[in-house]
């Protein structure tokens, strides 16, 4: 934290000017027009480098301000209430479908919505003036309720409503038995077993077995991972941006648990001379290879193909470079170091291993909007799998630890990108 003492009338500029950066882009854009009502945009639009700066310098600038004027005890107060009874009414929210049965316009009677709803009108009217804090939702008179853009992404059918059922009305079991797990199977498990989620929902198999064991529940958790993977700081052009692989020459590299190709795809199309194979499940492969299901263009077939292999097992392939995207993110340091030595066998001075993955920063945590997010993700990697997101000095001891040939060369972000590409070379 900085040492210095927040400023509330410069913070309060700093505002200004960031608000003033923001507005002169919308008036530019044609989007002129930020609000809360059911006919508001419901994101932000896409924007120039110096916009995307404004707004995050607005966000913790009034983040700051806001915390300074109420002051730590009341904010302490306050973020565990609301916070604990946000989960609660979103959850009573969309588990009663509350957001489908009120009109894309005008308002409906809170007695008329409960009986469509098949709920109490009281808890219900409860439920949702809380959310109404939140601007979700809005009261036209006392009986009333109404939309506001809020809450009509809450409806059936659009993206946002099984993501946020997903974590409020899945997760939020796990988190109520985070520490229950931590108590029966120890601080620092290494089992993908031992988890939140075993305690909340019983079994004794990983994470994706849980979610397999539920279609409701997997389209949700689907959903929820589809809304981050459409992110633009999950976009493959961060793959080409991230790393010259034209220095590659004619070389081969191995996209391990790659699944259909898309990033196999994007490294073709930014090196014309790299030839590709995509390693993964048999069923995975099958769907990659089925011309019905294929993601490879036409134009790269001869450049791009696909084989079975279980990242656990030895690497009995041969390429330049091991290419792994997101792969350990699932995985505590045991495994993910297992993953690393599985390609000991057949590695030769100047392989490469490349993996994509969140890194942290490695310097003092700052209270900003961005990092408040990665580090709720963090907590998240650890109610599902016991794992974390790991630091760029973090990665370099689990590689080394893995196999004490690899050298650290670089670590290469594109511009936007959620993912650094760290590389690492064998000597």
């Amino acid at each position: 934290m900085a040492s210095t003492t927040p400023d509330l009338e410069a913070l309060a500029e700093s505002c200004l000017q960031s608000a003033k950066t923001i507005k002169a882009f919308l008036a530019t854009s044609g989007n002129d027009r930020l609000a809360f009502d059911s006919q508001a945009l419901p994101t932000f639009p896409k924007s120039d480098e110096a916009t995307e700066r404004a707004r995050n310098d607005l966000r913790n600038a009034a983040r700051t301000m806001y915390d300074l004027v109420t002051g730590p005890q009341e904010c302490l107060m306050e973020s565990s209430l609301t916070s604990l009874q946000w989960i609660n009414s979103m959850r009573y929210i969309c588990h009663f479908n509350v957001p489908d049965f009120i009109p894309e316009t005008g308002e409906i009677e809170y007695l008329c919505l409960a009986n469509e709803c098949g709920v109490d009108p009281v808890q219900l009217k409860q439920n949702l003036r809380f959310a109404m804090t939140n601007r979700i939702f809005y009261e036209p008179t006392p009986k009333t309720v109404a939309h506001t853009i809020g809450s009509r992404l809450l409806k059936q059918g659009h993206p946002m409503r099984p993501s946020v059922q997903w974590l409020t009305e899945d997760c939020a079991p796990m988190i109520a038995h985070q520490i229950d797990a931590i108590e029966k199977w120890g601080h620092g498990s290494q089992e993908p077993n031992q988890t939140a989620v075993n305690f909340a929902y019983g079994g004794n198999g990983p994470f994706y077995d849980f979610i397999s064991s539920d279609p409701i529940r997997e389209r949700r958790f689907g959903a929820a991972i589809q809304a981050v993977a459409q992110q633009p700081a999950s976009s493959y052009i961060h793959i080409q941006n991230g790393f010259d692989w034209s220095s590659l020459g004619h070389g081969t590299v191995i996209d391990v648990g790659g699944h259909m190709g898309y990033c196999a795809v994007a490294i073709a199309q930014a090196a014309p001379k790299l030839k590709l194979i995509v390693q993964d499940r048999p069923e995975v492969v099958a769907m990659a290879q089925d011309q019905t299901t294929s993601v490879v263009p036409a134009e790269l077939h001869n450049r791009i193909s696909f084989e079975v292999h279980d990242f656990f097992q030895p690497q009995k392939t041969l390429a330049d470079a091991y290419f792994y995207r997101k792969c350990f993110l699932n995985h505590t340091d045991q495994y993910a170091t297992d993953i690393i030595r599985a390609l000991s066998p057949g590695l030769k001075p100047g392989n490469r291993l490349l993996i994509m993955d969140f890194a942290q920063s490695d310097g003092p945590i700052e209270a900003t909007s961005k990092e408040r997010h990665y580090r709720a993700i963090d907590l998240q990697m650890l109610l599902y799998y016991n794992c974390r997101y790991r630091a760029l000095d973090e990665w370099k001891d689990l590689v080394s630890g893995a196999d004490s040939r690899f050298e650290f060369e670089a670590s290469y972000r594109s511009p936007g990108s959620a993912m650094p590409i760290i590389s690492f070379i064998v000597r």
